[in-house]
C-alpha cells in the first residue's frame, strides 16, 4: 500500500511538471552553446575585428563615457571590465522615467547596446528577448522560455515551483526503481548478507536496463526508468539549482539552515536610490581594485588579471559590486569573486569567494555553475545538452506511459460493466 501511494505521487507530480521540464530540458540542449550560437546568428553584433594588427582594445573607462555621451542622461548599472579581443561588449543603457523616477530601459525598443570595443563604434542593439526582432533575439527568447515560459515574474515562480516538485520527486522516482521487498517464508533458511545483497542487486539490475527488443510500452517504460537511474545524480542537481534561480524564498532559508550567508541583506533599500554617489566610475573602479588586493591579499588569494571582472552599480542600495578572478573560481570564465562596498564612502560591506569560505554557499555556487554549464570546458557542455535530451525524453515518456495505463484502466471499467 506505500508502495502504491508513492506511485500515485509520482505519477501525479510527473504531470504537473512534465511540461516544465520537456520546455527546460529543449531549451537546455541550445542555451549550453548560447555564445556560439549568438555570434553564428549575429555576426555582426558579436564578432569585430582589429581595424589594423597590434590595435589595442579602449579601456573600460573610455568606452563607457564614448556609450554616455551618445545617450546624455544613461544609466549604466553594468560595466564589463575585461574585453575579450574578437567580441563585441554590450551595455544595457537605462533612463530616469521623469514621472515614476524609476530606472527603465532607454527606449521601448531597445534596451542592450552593442559596442566594438577597438573603436568604441556602436555596432547595433536589440531589446532583450523581444522575438518579434526576428532572429536577433532568438537566443534571448529561448533563454526565456527557459526559466519563465516568457511569462515574465509568473512564469518564473512557476518554474520555481515546479523545480521544487522536481527535487521532491526525484527522490520518489529513485525510491520506485528499488525492487520491491521480497517476504520470506515461515521456516525459510535465513540467507548471508553478501548472498542476499547480490540477489537484491540482481533484482535491482533491470531497472539500468531497456528492453529494446519488447513492444513499444515497454521501450518507454524502460527508457523512463532507466533514464532516469543513469543520470539521477544530475536532475537532482538540475532540480535543486532550479529552485535557487527561480524560487529564492524557499532556497535561501534551506540553506541558511545548513550556514549560507545570504548577499541580498546586504541589499537594504535606501529611503531614496542613490543613482549619482559621490563616488564615479573610474574612482569606484580604483576602489574596488584597492579593496580587492587587500582583502585577496588578507587570505593568501591571488588576483587573476585574465578572468572576467566587471563593476556593478545597486543605486537603490547606494553600493558598488566589483568582480573579479582569483584563484578560488572555478568557472571557465571566473569573475565570480566580488567584494561589495558603499558606493559614497567605499567603506566595505562584504566579500564573497565562489569557494573555500562558506561550505553551504560553495555549494550553491557549484550547482549554478553545473547547471549553465560554465565547468569543465566543452566536454561538459556537451552533456549538459545530452542531459537536457534526456530530460525532455523522460517527459515525454513519463505521458505516454501515464496515457496507456489510464487507457488500460478505462477498458477494464468497460469490460466490467
Amino acid at each position: 500500500m506505500r508502495r502504491q501511494f508513492w506511485v500515485i505521487a509520482h505519477r501525479w507530480a510527473g504531470l504537473t511538471i512534465a511540461l516544465f521540464l520537456a520546455v527546460a530540458g529543449f531549451t537546455g540542449i541550445f542555451l549550453a552553446f548560447d555564445d556560439e550560437l549568438e555570434g553564428l546568428i549575429s555576426p555582426r553584433l558579436f564578432h569585430v575585428s582589429a581595424p589594423s594588427e597590434g590595435a589595442r582594445l579602449l579601456a573600460a573607462t573610455e568606452l563607457r563615457r564614448r556609450v554616455l555621451a551618445r545617450y546624455p542622461g544613461g544609466i549604466i548599472d553594468r560595466t564589463p571590465l575585461h574585453f575579450e579581443r574578437g567580441r563585441s561588449v554590450s551595455f544595457y543603457v537605462e533612463r530616469i522615467d521623469p514621472q515614476s523616477h524609476a530606472q527603465v530601459a532607454w527606449s521601448r525598443y531597445w534596451d542592450q547596446l552593442f559596442i566594438d570595443p577597438y573603436t568604441g563604434r556602436e555596432l547595433g542593439h536589440r531589446k532583450w528577448g523581444d522575438i518579434g526582432q526576428g532572429a536577433v533575439n532568438l537566443m534571448p527568447f529561448v533563454y526565456r522560455l527557459h526559466y519563465s515560459l516568457t511569462l515574465g515574474l509568473y512564469g518564473s515562480l512557476a518554474f520555481g515551483v515546479a523545480a521544487l516538485i522536481w527535487t521532491f520527486d526525484s527522490f520518489v522516482g529513485f525510491y520506485l526503481t528499488l525492487p520491491v521487498r521480497v517476504r520470506r517464508k515461515v521456516g525459510a533458511v535465513p540467507v548471508g548478507g553478501s548472498i542476499a545483497l547480490r540477489n537484491w542487486g540482481r533484482r535491482w539490475q533491470p531497472s539500468w536496463l531497456v528492453r529494446w527488443s519488447s513492444s513499444p510500452y515497454k521501450i518507454s517504460f524502460d527508457l523512463h526508468r532507466a533514464g532516469g537511474l543513469w543520470i539521477w545524480p544530475m536532475l537532482l542537481v538540475f532540480a535543486w539549482s532550479g529552485v535557487a534561480f527561480n524560487l529564492t524564498p524557499v532556497y535561501v532559508p534551506v540553506m541558511k539552515m545548513f550556514g549560507a550567508s545570504d548577499m541580498r541583506e546586504q541589499l537594504v533599500p535606501l529611503p531614496m536610490a542613490r543613482f549619482h554617489p559621490k563616488l564615479d566610475f573610474g574612482a569606484a573602479v580604483e576602489t574596488g581594485r584597492r579593496l580587492a588586493a587587500r582583502e585577496m591579499a588578507r587570505r593568501h588569494i591571488l588576483i587573476s588579471d585574465d578572468g572576467d571582472s566587471a563593476l556593478y552599480h545597486m543605486p537603490a542600495a547606494g553600493i558598488y559590486i566589483y568582480r573579479f578572478t582569483s584563484t578560488r573560481d572555478f568557472t571557465k570564465d571566473g569573475g565570480r569573486t566580488a567584494v561589495t562596498f558603499d558606493s559614497d564612502t567605499g567603506a566595505l560591506r562584504r566579500v564573497d569567494l565562489p569557494r573555500g569560505a562558506n561550505g553551504a554557499n560553495t555549494f550553491t555556487n557549484w550547482i549554478m555553475a553545473l547547471h549553465m554549464a560554465e565547468v569543465w570546458g566543452l566536454p561538459y557542455r556537451i552533456a549538459v545538452s545530452l542531459i537536457g535530451a534526456l530530460v525532455t525524453m523522460l517527459s515525454v515518456t513519463g505521458v505516454i506511459i501515464w496515457m496507456k495505463k489510464r487507457s488500460g484502466r478505462v477498458s477494464r471499467k468497460l469490460r466490467r460493466s
